[in-house]
């Protein structure tokens, strides 16, 4: 009785090894190329000269479990939310006139999968002619579908610094 136990024990033990040894690998140049390909999404979106409903919008998820949170509370709980909130605010921009990020750290989390903080300095001209500041930091969690990154949760915090 003892040695089938073992046995079994021991069956089961190498079952185990070779299942988790045969799991994909995230490997080192595989976070670099998620990493390299984050920074292009969030410096193309981070751009005055292009910044508007469409692209903000655009790099959100439509997709349920969509959460932005952002300067102490949960903003939107939905992307028909959030959209319809856009629609709203950017209606009242003319364009953004300046965008500079401060600092960007990516963080790769799996092939399809991938956390980036930023820190931003922008200005923005309103439809009645003002420039307002809008500084940030946020954190934006990515995830790939049909091989494009799209947000998927966030939460910042507007400054006027």
């Amino acid at each position: 009785m003892k040695t089938l136990f073992f046995r079994l024990m021991t069956g089961l033990f190498l079952f185990v090894l070779i299942f988790v040894s045969c799991q994909p690998k995230f490997t080192a140049e595989e976070k670099k190329s998620v990493s390299d390909e984050i920074e292009t999404v969030v410096r193309n979106f981070l751009n005055a000269e292009t910044l508007n409903y469409e692209t903000h919008t655009g790099l959100r998820a439509n997709q349920p479990g969509y959460v932005m949170g952002g300067d102490g509370h949960i903003m939107y709980r939905s992307y028909a939310g959030y959209h319809s909130a856009m629609k709203a605010t950017f209606s009242g921009i003319q364009r953004f006139i300046e965008m500079h990020i401060v600092e960007l750290h990516v963080y790769p989390l799996s092939k399809d999968a991938a956390t980036c903080t930023t820190l931003f300095k922008s200005k923005f001209l309103t439809t009645a002619g003002d420039t307002l500041i809008n500084n940030g930091c946020w954190t934006f969690v990515f995830k790939k579908f049909d091989n494009e990154w799209k947000v998927v949760q966030e939460n910042g915090t507007h400054t006027t610094d």
